[in-house]
C-alpha cells in the first residue's frame, strides 16, 4: 500500500497519465538542496533598526561589538547581529562576554575533542549509526545505501543507478528519508512520501513531485561516496500534535570528563512549513528553549537578528506552546548520557535525539556542535565556570595523551 503523509494534499498534484504525473501550479525546484541560502547583506535600513533597538548611538554600538570581537568568544559581526546581542532585552545576567562566535565555536570543539582519531567515525553516518546500534543504543535503521564504488555484496547496497531506480520505485519502501553518508546540516537530504512507478515520479513529504530520473541523477552526480536511505520515522503522537508529522529533535550537549558525562545545554528544534528537516537555518523552522531539569518548553522563536520573532503557537498545527513539556524527557536525557558514556573519547558531543512513536532514538551525533542554537534559545552564552573547567581538564588530558602516544611510538 502506498504511504501517504498526513499533511499531503491530493489537490497538490494532477492525475497520472501515460505521459507522466503533472503537477498543477507547481514550481520547479532542484531535486536536492545542496547549498544553504546566502545570508543577505545588512542594508542601511536594517542597521538603523539595530541602532534603534540597541538604545545606543552608532559609535557606542560599534564599540560594544568590538569588545566582543576581541573578547574570549571572538564574535564576528554576523554573530553579534544574529544572536541579537545589540538588544538590551537579550542581555542576561551571564554577560555578553559568555557568548561564542562560530569560528571560536569550532576551535573550542576541537580543543575539547582532542582525540582526532575518533572524528572519522563521527563524520560518517553509516559508521556512527552502526557503532551506536552495535552497542544497543536506539537509532533509525538504515534501509539501503547507494554505493556505486562497491559490488552488491549485501542486499542493502545499491551498487548502480539501475538498482537505485528499482529501490525508489518499490512502494513497499516508503515513506523514506535520504541523506548523504558524509553530509551535514541536512544539505542533500530528501523526504519522500510515496512513489508512482508507472509515471516514474516520486512524491515528497509535502506533496510536491519529482521525476525519478532527476533524483537519481542528483544522487549519482553528487554523492557517489555514499547516500543512505532510512524509514521516515513517525514522531510521538504528542509531538505530532504539536509540530506535525515530522521529527522534532532535541539538541543536547554533553560534557564527558573524569567524573563521567553530564548534560550541559539543550534546545528543541521544531520543524514548520514545508520543511522535513528541523535544521534551524531552514526558513520557517522554530527553536525552543527547554528546561534542562524538567523538559518544559520555554520561549519559541524563528529567524535571527532583526528578523527574530517570538511564537506562542505552532504556525502549522495551531498548537499552543504554553505549558508544553517534552513527553519523554527523562528517557531522552538518559539516552544522551548513555551515548556520551559510550563515546567518552569524544568529550563534547551535540546529540540530536528524536522522540518517535517507539520512544527516543539517536538521529545524529555531532563532534563540532553549533553553539548558536543553545545560545539563541537560552539567550545565554556557553562560556561559564563549568565549561571553562571542562576545557581545562581536556587540555590537560590532551597533553597526557600525546605523551603516552610518544612513549608508545618510542618502544616500537
Amino acid at each position: 500500500m502506498d504511504a501517504v503523509f498526513p499533511y499531503t494534499s491530493k489537490a497538490a498534484f494532477g492525475s497520472i497519465a501515460p505521459g507522466g504525473l503533472v503537477a498543477d501550479g507547481q514550481k520547479s525546484r532542484p531535486a536536492l538542496d545542496l547549498d544553504r541560502p546566502s545570508a543577505p547583506a545588512l542594508e542601511a535600513r536594517a542597521f538603523t533598526e539595530i541602532v534603534r533597538a540597541s538604545g545606543l548611538g552608532p559609535a557606542a554600538l560599534t564599540l560594544s561589538f568590538a569588545r566582543l570581537a576581541f573578547g574570549p568568544g571572538s564574535l564576528s559581526f554576523s554573530d553579534f547581529v544574529g544572536l541579537r546581542l545589540y538588544d538590551p532585552e537579550f542581555r542576561t545576567v551571564g554577560g555578553l562576554y559568555r557568548f561564542v562566535g562560530r569560528r571560536r565555536n569550532r576551535e573550542l570543539c576541537l580543543t575539547a575533542n582532542y582525540r582526532h582519531d575518533w572524528l572519522g567515525l563521527m563524520s560518517d553516518k553509516v559508521a556512527a549509526l552502526g557503532y551506536l546500534a552495535a552497542h544497543g543504543l536506539p537509532t533509525i535503521p538504515i534501509r539501503a545505501i547507494y554505493a556505486p564504488q562497491l559490488s552488491a555484496g549485501s542486499e542493502r547496497i545499491l551498487a548502480d543507478r539501475r538498482t537505485l531506480e528499482a529501490f525508489l520505485l518499490d512502494p513497499g519502501h516508503y515513506p523514506l528519508f535520504g541523506k548523504p553518508v558524509a553530509g551535514f546540516q541536512s544539505l542533500g537530504t530528501i523526504a519522500l512520501g510515496r512513489c508512482h512507478p508507472g509515471a516514474r515520479m516520486l512524491e515528497r513529504h509535502d506533496g510536491s513531485l519529482l521525476a525519478l530520473d532527476d533524483l537519481v541523477e542528483a544522487i549519482d552526480a553528487g554523492f557517489r561516496d555514499g547516500y543512505l536511505f532510512q524509514p521516515f520515522a513517525a514522531p510521538d503522537p504528542a509531538i505530532a500534535a504539536l509540530s506535525g508529522p515530522r521529527l522534532a529533535t532535541i539538541r543536547l550537549l554533553t560534557l564527558a570528563s573524569q567524573g563521567g558525562p553530564r548534560l550541559f545545554r539543550a534546545a528543541w528544534k521544531l520543524p514548520a512549513g514545508s520543511n522535513a528537516a528541523d535544521n534551524y537555518w531552514r526558513g520557517g523552522n522554530l527553536l525552543g528553549q527547554i528546561d534542562l531539569a524538567t523538559g518544559a518548553l520555554g520561549r519559541v522563536v524563528s529567524g535571527t537578528g532583526p528578523a527574530l520573532h517570538a511564537h506562542g503557537h505552532h504556525p502549522d498545527t495551531g498548537a499552543s506552546f504554553a505549558g508544553v513539556r517534552h513527553p519523554h524527557w527523562a528517557a531522552t536525557c538518559a539516552l544522551a548520557l548513555e551515548g556520551a558514556r559510550l563515546m567518552r573519547h569524544v568529550p563534547l558531543i551535540g546529540w540530536d535525539i528524536a522522540c518517535t512513536s517507539d520512544g527516543p532514538v539517536i538521529v545524529e551525533m555531532n563532534e563540532t556542535p553549533d553553539f548558536f542554537l543553545v545560545q539563541l534559545a537560552d539567550r545565554r552564552g556557553v562560556l561559564s565556570p563549568e565549561f571553562d573547567a571542562f576545557l581545562a581538564e581536556q587540555r590537560a588530558s590532551a597533553v597526557a595523551h600525546r605523551r603516552n602516544v610518544r612513549r608508545t611510538i618510542e618502544t616500537l
